[in-house]
């Protein structure tokens, strides 16, 4: 067996020395030992996938299995002999281990061909391992080309990287492709038990598992964080979330339960105490959404109806996870998200979701596209708001003074704004099942443009619908004004002009200057 110094860090010491400890990757391993038995071993590898997943490590197992001495039944290589102690050792100079990020130039890999026609010094074949081949230049792969479609017969490559779309096609046709895949949480919560107990680390489960969640598949980040975080040969829980930023599982639920309740400033509460505690919030945002991917798949599996609201809930969050990259205040984007979310949606208790049922006049329009079974419930709510509007005395005659209930319903602001200018006039009004016809008339050009959209009228004749419970046509109408007009008066600059010489007092400024920029610019 190979022995390793007492100073040697633990991903180190552990790296796989055989196929059996090659875990997570069973795919490969199935198919690599199989070449080995069969001696179809090919001169050309490319094995691609996220970082610390055993890319490498794979790499030098075959380069043991071309020139281990004894060969177990299976294939594996023997891990005793000279050769697979020397490339455990990395001392055989038969295998050639090269940093593409180092050495990516032509003259890097002229240098190798010319290498390459010299025999092995002391195994049966050379093996070059490329790591990072992605970094290689574009006249460094074309040099390589040649030499990885007709290699000498002894010479074996084999080319690993992160970055699988940066390789030429042409380079990996010419290779035996793999595609290392990131180790599930499990896979690395049973690996580091097993560290732990070589070692004689007191490890507790809780800690194994931050740590296997934590580093996104990678067994070596696992292993390197693992030897990071432990303190006297005990490995604690608690002391693995104060160093990384992790809130725990219960602060999730707790603002998750909030955000069901709709409970807006609680929520935002919570957030400011997680950011005021020194916790990480882009970890605390992937918390969040790696609990409502649970639920999400959970809904769907157990036939859940309405699990849209967990990934309106998880676009949203991911939204505000992008916006955490180049915010000047942290908790500004995740608090924009509990605005948006405590605004559309709410989730139940018991983990079924639910769109979020108010007052008939809080009720706010769908954000998205409902499916059948939604718009049939907004069907129904339609018919029983109409029914309590009659009641209540909200007839089709009233349109105009009940308006400001349609503005609840409208957006964005500007449109609301410039709606908010209209006259309402309703005519050729029909029975309560027809349809009828609503006139704005607006005096300035600016706010008249703005709503007699196609866009802007749809969303208007949808807003009444949802409120009044009865269909209706909405037309615009542009009045230019004269200095009468029952319109603002600051609209016409020759009346205060006049009003300037009668009462020669300088015209005091406008009362709310920013409503007139509005006006002329526009809210966006």
């Amino acid at each position: 067996m190979v022995t390793y110094p007492l100073s040697m860090a633990l991903y180190g010491k552990y790296r796989p020395q055989n196929f059996k400890n090659l875990v997570g990757q069973d795919h490969i391993r199935e198919t690599i030992l199989h070449e080995i038995l069969k001696g179809t071993l090919t001169h050309a590898y490319l094995f691609a996938g996220p970082r610390g997943t055993g890319k490498t490590s794979t790499a030098r197992l075959i380069a043991k299995a071309l020139n281990c001495e004894k060969k177990g039944n299976e294939g594996e290589p023997c891990d005793e002999c000279d050769f697979c102690k020397s490339i455990s050792e990395g001392s055989l100079i038969d295998v050639i281990e090269i940093d593409a990020a180092s050495n990516r130039g032509i003259d890097e890999i002229r240098d190798l061909k010319e290498k390459i026609q010299f025999a092995p010094t002391r195994s049966k074949t050379k093996t070059y391992i490329i790591d990072e081949v992605h970094m290689l230049t574009k006249e460094a792969f074309n040099a390589l080309l040649k030499t990885l479609e007709e290699p000498p017969e002894n010479v074996f490559f084999i080319l690993c990287t992160t970055e699988l779309h940066k390789i030429p096609e042409t380079i990996i046709s010419r290779c035996q492709h793999f595609d290392f895949k990131r180790i599930d949480v499990r896979t690395i919560m049973t690996r580091l038990n097993y560290i732990a107990q070589m070692e004689g680390i007191k490890a507790e489960d809780a800690a194994i598992e931050l740590i296997a969640r934590h580093v996104e598949g990678s067994m070596r980040d696992a292993i390197g964080l693992m030897e990071q975080m432990t303190i006297d040969n005990s490995l604690l829980a608690d002391h693995i979330r104060s160093h990384l930023g992790i809130t725990g599982h219960q602060t999730i639920e707790t603002i998750l339960d909030i955000l069901a309740k709709k409970e807006t400033a609680k929520a935002i509460h919570i957030i400011n105490e997680v950011h005021n505690e020194g916790y990480d919030l882009n970890t605390f945002t992937r918390e969040i959404l790696e609990c409502l991917r649970d639920k999400l798949v959970t809904g769907i599996q157990q036939g859940q109806p309405g699990t849209e609201a967990w990934l309106t809930m998880i676009e949203i969050f991911g939204e505000a996870r992008d916006m955490l990259r180049n915010t000047v205040i942290p908790q500004l984007p995740l608090e924009i998200a509990v605005i948006k979310i405590c605004g559309a949606s709410g989730i139940s208790k018991d983990s079924t979701v639910k769109i979020a049922e108010t007052e008939p006049a809080e009720k706010e329009l769908p954000a998205i596209q409902a499916d059948e079974q939604s718009t049939q419930e907004e069907t129904k709510t339609a018919q029983t708001l109409k029914k309590e509007f009659e009641m209540e005395g909200y007839a089709s005659g009233d349109m105009a003074k009940n308006w400001p209930r349609v503005l609840e319903h409208i957006s964005p602001p500007s449109l609301k704004r410039s709606l908010g200018e209209a006259k309402i006039i309703e005519e050729n009004t029909a029975p309560p099942s027809g349809a009828g016809n609503i006139k704005l008339v607006f005096n300035a050009k600016f706010h008249f443009d703005k709503v007699n959209l196609i866009e802007s009228r749809s969303k208007i004749e949808k807003a009444i619908e949802h409120v009044f419970g009865k269909k209706m046509t909405v037309s615009c109408e542009l009045v230019l004004q004269t200095a009468k007009a029952d319109f603002a008066p600051s609209d016409s600059s020759m009346r205060g002009q006049k009003q300037q010489k009668k009462e020669e007092k300088p015209v005091a400024p406008p009362e709310n200057l920013a409503k007139k920029v509005m006006e002329m610019f526009g809210e966006e």
